[in-house]
């Protein structure tokens, strides 16, 4: 049976989306592609009408995640206002829930340490999604500053979220998990205070 290209596209998007969960909440390489593809009802030979291998699938993960989150940092920024999007975009990526839920959150604290040791085509998949969140940064970080604030540079201001982020999911404390995630965010909100 012969399908068209629009199914095509969808079952490849469900495989995206699975994958994305999955590596996020168990890591890259507890995940195989037989047992991916079975949790989707799919076979595992359908997988590679979508993907060449494992890395290229990885590597369209981090691309896909990337971009969602930088749109969700843009879509803050904007929501925060003048002189506020760097705090905007902090108080979104330090909170409560975005802790709570690895398997949708940041792609960075869930699987840069995997990362570091894959191939290149995943590694410059995840460079070129960094890469597009500090330029965000450093468009929020431009208004800030034009408002009177004096906001952190982009690679300080990103390593502190997920830093802050990474830690406040490994402790067992709560109120320790909680006093990073704040403290991060107090830090960051402080560098826009004199725009407000």
């Amino acid at each position: 049976m012969r399908y068209d290209k629009q199914h095509k596209t969808a079952i490849r998007q469900r495989i995206l989306d699975m994958a994305s969960l999955r590596f996020r909440s168990e890591g890259i390489a507890a995940v195989g592609i037989a047992n991916l593809m079975a949790d989707l009802g799919l076979t595992h030979g359908g997988f590679y009408w979508h993907f060449k291998d494992k890395e290229d699938l990885v590597a369209q993960v981090c691309q896909q995640a990337m971009q969602q989150m930088a749109e969700q940092w843009q879509q803050q920024g904007q929501q925060a206002g003048p002189g506020q999007q760097c705090r905007g975009v902090a108080e979104h990526y330090l909170s409560i829930p975005h802790r709570d839920f690895p398997d949708t959150g940041c792609v960075a604290v869930a699987l840069a340490g995997e990362l570091s040791r894959r191939g290149s085509q995943a590694r410059q998949a995840f460079t070129s999604g960094l890469e597009q969140q500090l330029a965000i940064l450093a468009a929020a970080a431009q208004q800030d500053a034009a408002s009177g604030g004096s906001p952190l540079k982009p690679t300080v201001q990103l390593s502190l979220m997920v830093g802050a982020l990474l830690l406040s999911r490994a402790v067992n404390d709560p109120a320790l998990s909680a006093r990073l995630l704040e403290d991060a965010a107090a830090l960051i909100a402080s560098q826009t205070a004199a725009a407000c």
